[in-house]
Parts: structure tokens; sequence; C-alpha cells
């Protein structure tokens, strides 16, 4: 299982949370300031763990919060689990009509058994066992799009470059009298 940062930095704000407040370091600091002579200082003193305990519970319930909600953008609930059957089922049942031959009918046969397999109870299943559904199709899918839209650009940027590339060979060529002749005895443009 990939961690990602925002759980490390938990991890590391909940472990200092924690030596900071142990019960025996909590215990001591009582103790010391209990023995001080002082009454003045040791109710400050008091007051002070006081306040820091009730800081450190504070920053617990968020760290808690963090991680509650890390855990569930990364599960998939019953609601998303169907809308997805409701909503891709069918997508995918129109294309594979729209196939040819057997290929369709393969397909279909795809289709057909992994049906089931995408239900609220198996999601709930492979979720328990570790397997993050986000991570499986979510990612992989924005990445092809991310590919398919960097492609797209790129092939639009390519075509504008050619023509401009052509461009400047046409005016080279109509500075150059001999190649424009030549040119267009190639092309049969020459008036006679």
């Amino acid at each position: 299982m990939d961690v990602t940062s925002e759980v490390i930095e938990l991890g590391v704000r909940l472990a200092e949370s924690a030596a900071r407040n142990t019960a025996t370091a909590v215990a001591d600091k009582v103790r010391t300031l209990r023995a001080s002579a002082k009454k003045d200082e040791a109710i400050s003193g008091l007051e002070e763990i006081i306040n820091n305990l009730i800081a450190d519970k504070s920053e617990l319930t968020r760290i808690a919060q963090s991680y509650q909600a890390e855990l569930v953008s990364q599960r998939l609930n019953a609601g998303d689990v169907k809308y997805i059957t409701d909503t891709v089922f069918p997508l995918l049942e129109d294309l594979v009509d729209q196939m040819p031959g057997d290929q369709g009918e393969t397909m279909r046969k795809s289709l057909t058994a992994l049906k089931p397999l995408l239900s609220i109870e198996t999601a709930n299943v492979l979720q328990l066992l570790g397997f993050d559904f986000r991570r499986a199709f979510g990612i992989p899918l924005t990445k092809l799009a991310e590919t398919a839209i960097l492609k797209r650009a790129n092939h639009s940027e390519q075509l504008q470059l050619a023509a401009t590339e052509r461009e400047k060979l046409y005016i080279q060529l109509a500075l150059d009298p001999a190649a424009f002749e030549r040119f267009q005895r190639l092309f049969g443009a020459k008036d006679q």
C-alpha cells in the first residue's frame, strides 16, 4: 500500500503528540510542580499543563478526522457502486451491441460474467482486503485521458509547424526563378 505524504505527516504529528503527553511525562511535571514551594508557580504550571493537554486533544481530534477523511476518500460506498453499475454497464452494453459478429458476442459474454462482480457486497469485500478501486481504475483512466489530450495538442502543434515550414519553402521557391519554373513545369501550371 502506498502511503501519501499527508498520511505520513499525520503519523508524525500523532507521534509527536503522543511523545509530549505520555502519562509518565505529565505525572512527572505535576509532581515537580506540587513539590515546589511557591503556590502561584504551581498553579500557573498546572494551568499550563491543562492548556497543553486541551490543545493536544484538539490536535489529536484533527489528526483523527484527517485520517478518517483520507480513508473515506479511498473507499467506494454503496451509492458509488450502484451509480457506477447503473451508469457504466448500460454504456458498455450499448457499445457491445454495436460490435460486429464474434467480437461482439465475446465481449457480451465477458460483460455478463463481469456484472455480478460489481455488486456492493463484492466491492466491500475487495476493499476490506485492501483493493483500492480509485487507484486501480481512476488513476489509470485519468492518465489515459491526459495522454490522449496531450497527443491531440501535440499533433495540432506539429501540423501548424509543418504548415509554417511548407510556407517557408514556397517563399524560397518563389525567390529562385529557375526552381519556380521547374516547379511550374512539374505541376503543369506553366502558361504558354
